[in-house]
């Protein structure tokens, strides 16, 4: 690297700082439908991230920790095929389910994980590689070898995120440790990955957009009922789950009730062919 200042050193060090010791791997296959619910709450603004690609009818796309699809689904809405890649079974199950719902027959689930030597040759080369909150864009150079014309990174830009939004509503309840907080949040936050891709050569471009987690309900029963998917809620831990609710819930004229949850996402893309690869 050719810069004073070794980014990708400092984005290592950034998810090291991030990772509590003490608490154990998690179990993505458990936390399938947690996710799948969450993200079903964002899906109005996920659409407007799918829209920032530079997606065509023509684009074979390839999704690294797909998740249970949030990403998956509007992209295969506009482009010709998506390969949808994850580690645990019950998360891809999750977006091959919400593939079919949404009527979709360009997809193919692909149960790999991307920490396997071998990962980049059994996923192939796509036109445009994606990885969103997800172990693939923790690898740069691996990442870069899957696309041809763009890739696309994003997660939560100097905002919060899924899993701190999910503990929000499970605060006093659950023994889950609450989130990290970095010294200094802005010095170490998507800067990190830009300086990276820019210190091997590319010209990056970034959006950062306004996203969120939201729903309108008819009722507060129905809010409370809807959002189980959060965690387990105990019946002694009742009461606090409803408070922790009614903490987001807004009233609107209509009677009926707004959950929303604000936060933002970074948009970051380049062309592989720009990258210097050592």
């Amino acid at each position: 690297m050719n810069g004073l200042v070794n980014w990708e050193a400092l984005r290592r060090q950034r998810f090291a700082m991030l990772r509590d010791p003490k608490t154990p791997n998690v179990d993505w296959n458990a936390m399938a439908e947690m996710y799948d619910g969450m993200a079903k709450l964002e899906k109005a603004f996920t659409q407007k991230q799918v829209d920032c690609m530079h997606l065509s009818a023509e684009d074979t796309v390839v999704d690294i920790g797909c998740g249970p699809g949030r990403l998956t689904v509007p992209m295969a809405q506009k482009a010709k095929s998506v390969t949808c890649v994850d580690a645990f079974e019950k998360m891809l199950e999750r977006c091959v389910q919400n593939v079919r719902d949404a009527g979709l027959h360009n997809v193919k689930p692909l149960l790999q994980s991307w920490l396997d030597e071998d990962a980049v040759a059994k996923i192939g080369q796509h036109d445009i590689a994606v990885a969103s909150r997800s172990v693939g864009m923790f690898d740069i150079l691996k990442l870069n070898q899957l696309a041809t014309k763009y890739v696309f990174v994003m997660s939560f830009a100097n905002a919060p995120s899924l899993r701190e939004i999910q503990l929000d509503f499970l605060e006093g309840i659950t023994d889950i440790p609450p989130m990290k907080k970095l010294p200094d949040e802005r010095m170490f936050d998507y800067n990190l990955t830009f300086n990276t891709i820019y210190d091997l050569g590319a010209n990056p471009s970034v959006v950062v957009l306004d996203d969120g987690f939201e729903r309108i309900y008819d009722s507060k029963e129905e809010a409370y009922e809807h959002l189980r998917f959060v965690g387990k809620i105990l019946p002694e831990h009742e009461e606090r789950y409803r408070y922790n609710v009614d903490r987001c819930l807004m009233p609107l004229e209509d009677g009926r009730w707004r959950m929303l949850r604000k936060t933002q996402t970074y948009v970051m893309w380049w062309k592989p062919s720009e990258l210097h690869l050592p």
